[in-house]
């Protein structure tokens, strides 16, 4: 027989269920009643009080908007929450657990691309209700693609950056300093053509290619999936790097005062 010291430890369920788990779990704290408010109901009132029943927003006007609440939940809502987490000492708890580290990061992220999907999807569904908008089955999943693709991209992004951040408090200030002017440059709330050099540098941001790539989707009545090349090009670019960097900066413990820091350190 084989003693209690000696007994195999039960195993823990497969990776795939445990990043099933964790992806339902972090998108149900989530999608709380601020994410929703923000995320799916902001960009919808917006749209409508940008335009009456009688003028229609036109597709460049709805996949701006519905990128202004796809970004506004994967990068601000999700690095401040991320940042509150970590400060709280949540994310080196969850580091002492037996949960794989990666499955926590993957899952994470998973799961702030299907929030910020489901409030860009809530965005379209309005200019479809509302504007008779149509959309075509090729035309929305170009559209799925290029949101899961930015959204992705954003999340990654705001992994890295919340490695810089202090504290809760700081949080928000610095991703909205972050955000708020790429998104105007972008042409989330009308296109900027002027100066060149702006309109260039907005092409190269995550913001614009996703409007772009949804605008073209949504003018495509044909039934082939058809994404301009170049912006799924930049935002799989961000992406990638946004993920490398979070790979190397993430943080899991608090930030500690550098006061606290050289008192531990003195004899």
């Amino acid at each position: 027989m084989t003693d209690a010291t000696t007994a195999a430890p039960g195993r823990l369920p497969s990776a795939g269920t445990l990043l099933a788990a964790q992806i339902v779990y972090q998108a149900r704290l989530l999608a709380s009643g601020r994410t929703v408010t923000v995320g799916v109901g902001f960009p919808v009132i917006l749209l409508i009080a940008s335009n009456t029943a009688h003028r229609h927003p036109g597709y460049a006007g709805i996949a701006g908007y519905a990128g202004f609440g796809l970004t506004l939940t994967a990068w601000n809502t999700y690095g401040v929450r991320l940042v509150a987490a970590r400060e709280a000492g949540v994310l080196k708890r969850w580091r002492a657990t037996p949960l794989p580290r990666w499955c926590y990061f993957v899952g994470r992220i998973a799961a702030t691309v299907l929030v910020a999907v489901l409030a860009g999807a809530v965005t379209i569904g309005a200019g479809v209700l509302l504007y008779g908008t149509r959309v075509s089955w090729a035309a929305a999943l170009g559209t799925l693609v290029a949101f899961i693709l930015a959204a992705f991209a954003w999340a990654a992004a705001a992994t890295a950056v919340t490695a810089v951040i202090p504290t809760v408090e700081a949080a928000a200030p610095i991703l909205m300093l972050t955000y708020f002017p790429t998104i105007i440059i972008s042409g989330v709330f009308g296109s900027i053509s002027e100066p060149h050099w702006l309109a260039t540098l907005a092409s190269y941001l995550p913001a614009q290619p996703l409007i772009a790539a949804v605008t073209s989707a949504l003018r495509h009545t044909t039934g082939v999936l058809s994404l301009p090349a170049r912006d799924v090009i930049v935002l799989a670019c961000w992406a990638v790097a946004g993920l490398a960097a979070a790979l190397v900066l993430f943080r899991w413990e608090p930030h500690r005062p550098a006061q606290r820091r050289t008192a531990r350190t003195r004899p």
